[in-house]
């Protein structure tokens, strides 16, 4: 394995230490059962996705300083992309973006949100974390809807099924 520390990796570690201090701002929103859940399928999906994406046949991108795996991608899959789920759900609460008279504001919420996803996505390629062999960064906004729509439908399904009451 060709690894060794530099500046994507600092940048990584500054974003996720940044990413997890807002989600321990906002946890007691959520409760247990509801974030291991919600932690668990997003490192998955996530994790599933790069992989899928940055193999052959494709090898669109790869994470790091080089094609192979490094540990700093598992980091990242761990401790800087989980959050950002959690505060995008945090806000779809806070907004009482579930409210049928909300749907305008739940569209332009998931656009805002995509859009975030794309600028964040840009400074992680900005900053060497993310290279592009073939990927185009317009090609993963439909991507971040798409997941934010899992993810509302998967913490839904939580929240119908969990045995726990939810925090406020």
């Amino acid at each position: 394995m060709n690894f060794h520390i530099d500046w994507n990796e600092w940048f990584v570690v500054i974003c996720s230490v940044i990413a997890m201090t807002m989600f321990f701002r906002i946890r007691k929103h959520f409760n247990a059962i509801t974030i291991v859940i919600i932690w668990i399928f997003n490192v998955v999906y996530v994790a599933t996705l790069d992989y899928a994406l940055a193999v052959t046949p494709f090898q669109l991108y790869y994470c790091g300083d080089n094609e192979t795996y490094e540990p700093i991608t598992a980091f990242a899959h761990i401790f800087m992309y989980p959050p950002f789920s959690f505060l995008f759900l945090y806000l779809y609460d806070k907004w009482n973006l579930r409210n049928k008279k909300n749907r305008k504001r739940l569209v332009f919420f998931f656009i805002g949100a995509a859009v975030f996803s794309v600028f964040f996505e840009w400074l992680n390629v900005l900053n060497g974390f993310l290279v592009y062999t073939g990927w185009k960064l317009y090609g993963s906004f439909p991507m971040y809807v798409f997941s934010a729509l899992i993810l509302l439908k998967l913490y839904h399904f939580i929240e119908r099924n969990s045995p726990m009451q939810k925090k406020a």
